[in-house]
């Protein structure tokens, strides 16, 4: 790692050149500055992580300078140092933005000390920037791919509601993106310079549930050996989401309902009432009202949270979106791994087309990733699209509970089979190949289930059956092409 660089900002050459020497002798890169605007000539020009800074010098005053270099690189940790300094002077640089104060003479040895920790926090601060960075562009509306009139209708809520401090409640079911639209809400609002905090309640056990959202005091249970914050302090001046907020204790939906009256609770353990200053975004795949029915939900409390719900829709009910998301997730998995895919073909963007998807876009998201891993060509194949993560192409409308293994087997293979060949058009070849058959047994198998007759001039009738329209050419994979 490059060594850390420090600016000295002092009127006296003499601190400045021993200061110099020291921290040179440590191992650091030093520059100077005799006053203000030497200062902030440099800071223009060299991304210094700590900055020792004199309060009083020939041209401006050092209390100002300070607040101005906190306010404008926030991320690099700024020490003051003075000579006439008093009880206040302490304080005061903090509240300006000082990371720390040395009274001069300076202790050498507690100087370095502090200068560590100094860097430790400026390469904290910095990843937490560059994470917000990041995040920021993630979560902004056009990272959320759809054109369909559901999305935008989502969209124009999204937008009237970001920038207010209104509890809101998103629902949807699993892989619909609903923490993305929990993202651009945080990032769209007056809070999104700070980070967004996240709450998992499915992935809290049930006994350190409470102490992780509302923390604890020292010694309020066995193990808790000092005092801490939970995620509702913790986000403060920011937004808290609450993920899976239908798998909330009971006990823990009420203090949740006080939280939201009050916006205070009460660590464990503690009987100091804190306030706090924090957004909640909940969300949830759970029907909630459904919940509240059956009395394992707070009726009181979905009503607070519901007077803003966003719907995330399934991927099945936004038309004409898929396409958008498959382009999409093309250009992100071509850069992952290095590929030049172009698009996708028609015959396996029809394959897609005719699936459910009960995991939404995640689901779509992972089949494209693992297609472009197969692919070798520029274009998408049916082939590539592996056909073990369609689960037939619906939702089963049978039950096995009462079948023998036989009769069992016969239906699945008889909705294998079949979804098989409507992916494909009827495609007998395209449809072995992602069974990985022979093609001839294959065909024997669609034969025994009845799914083609034996007779030749009955495969157009048979396809039709199927609802394709395609020629017996084109079941046999010999005339049309692929796209």
């Amino acid at each position: 790692m490059a060594p850390a660089k420090i600016l000295i900002v002092d009127d006296q050459q003499g601190i400045r050149d021993q200061l110099m020497r020291w921290l040179s002798h440590e191992g650091y890169k030093t520059d100077q500055a005799a006053n203000g605007k030497e200062a902030l000539a440099l800071m223009k020009r060299v991304n210094f992580h700590v900055v020792l800074l004199d309060l009083k010098l020939p041209d401006r005053d050092g209390y100002d300078l300070l607040a101005e270099l906190h306010d404008d690189y926030p991320d690099v940790c700024i020490i003051a140092l003075t000579a006439y300094g008093d009880d206040d002077s302490p304080a005061k640089a903090r509240r300006a933005g000082a990371f720390d104060f040395f009274a001069k003479p300076i202790d050498f040895e507690q100087l370095i000390n502090r200068i560590d920790a100094a860097i430790e926090q400026f390469h904290a601060k910095r990843e937490m920037y560059y994470q917000q960075e990041e995040a920021k562009k993630q979560f902004q509306f056009e990272n959320i791919i759809g054109e369909s009139p559901v999305m935008q209708r989502m969209f124009e809520l999204i937008k009237k509601i970001a920038r207010s401090d209104e509890t809101v409640l998103i629902l949807g079911e699993n892989g619909t993106g609903k923490d993305l639209v929990a993202g651009a809400i945080h990032y769209n609002s007056a809070r999104k310079d700070k980070q967004l905090l996240v709450a998992n309640c499915a992935a809290l056990p049930e006994t350190l549930a409470e102490s992780e959202l509302f923390g604890h005091e020292k010694g309020a249970f066995t193990g808790a050996i000092s005092r801490k914050l939970g995620k509702f302090e913790r986000a403060n001046g920011t937004s808290l989401l609450i993920d899976e907020i239908g798998e909330l204790s009971p006990q823990l939906q009420t203090k949740f309902l006080r939280f939201l009256q009050e916006k205070s609770f009460e660590r464990v353990g503690g009987l100091e009432s804190i306030h706090v200053d924090t957004r909640i975004i909940a969300v949830t795949n759970l029907d909630l009202q459904k919940a509240v029915k059956e009395k394992r939900f707070r009726e009181d409390l979905y009503h607070r949270l519901s007077r803003v719900i966003i719907n995330v829709p399934p991927l099945r009910e936004r038309d004409g979106d898929l396409p958008l998301l498959i382009q999409h997730f093309i250009k992100v998995y071509n850069r992952i791994n290095g590929k030049q895919i172009e698009r996708i073909s028609k015959s396996a963007l029809q394959l897609l087309e005719s699936y459910r998807f009960p995991g939404n876009v995640r689901e779509l998201e992972n089949m494209i990733a693992n297609a472009i891993l197969l692919q070798s060509g520029s274009v998408i194949l049916p082939e590539s699209i592996q056909m073990r993560l369609l689960s037939a192409f619906s939702e089963p409308v049978f039950t096995f509970k009462d079948m023998t293994y036989r009769e069992a087997r016969n239906v699945f293979e008889r909705s294998y089979f079949s979804a098989l060949l409507e992916g494909t058009g009827g495609n007998i070849s395209q449809a072995a190949r992602l069974a990985e058959l022979d093609r001839s047994h294959f065909r024997d198998k669609l034969k025994r289930l009845g799914l083609i007759s034996g007779r030749a001039g009955n495969k157009t009738k048979q396809a039709k059956k199927l609802g394709t329209v395609h020629s017996v050419e084109a079941e046999e994979g010999r005339s049309l092409p692929v796209d």
